[in-house]
């Protein structure tokens, strides 16, 4: 059975798992091993986050395979963090449910605008996220290349 459900601190560890073990497969050949953090995150960093976001997880017959985060930032903005979705179950649909699940969340908050940043060399996530609507609107100087700032409007 699939389900997309908030998450609580409790399932904070899978989380954790789901994100560096992701991050380490999506982004270590493009990000200079000298600039490359792994883990990505620390549980201390996760708990901080818990604090100041919403997770959201996609279980797969129980198991948490998927996640991603709901950041309110003002009455009408949000950001997109974390999205992530273990590699064997990556291209089905998961990393889409999760986003549109966050997007009709922000709705529900009253947000009027989504944004996140992704790096430009991670063409697959540019990808993914303009097939859900969202648009480059800025970028942002990394030693290792540039990060993109995309957004979306909201109803």
């Amino acid at each position: 059975m699939e389900m997309i459900e908030r998450a609580s601190e409790e399932h904070a560890k899978k989380i954790l798992y789901v994100i560096n073990e992701s991050n380490r497969k999506a982004y270590k050949d493009i990000i200079p091993e000298k600039h490359f953090r792994e883990p990505v995150l620390s549980i201390e960093e996760l708990l901080q986050d818990f604090s100041r976001m919403s997770f959201y997880v996609y279980r797969h017959e129980g198991e948490i395979v998927g996640v991603a985060a709901l950041h309110v930032l003002d009455k009408d903005t949000g950001r997109i963090r974390w999205v992530y979705v273990l590699p064997e179950f990556q291209r089905k649909g998961i990393g889409t449910a999760l986003v549109t699940y966050v997007e009709h969340e922000a709705e529900r908050f009253g947000l009027k605008k989504l944004w996140l940043i992704t790096a430009e060399k991670a063409y697959w996530a540019i990808n993914f996220y303009r097939k859900l609507g969202y648009r480059q609107t800025g970028r942002i100087e990394r030693p290792w290349g540039n990060d993109l700032i995309m957004e979306k409007e909201i109803h």
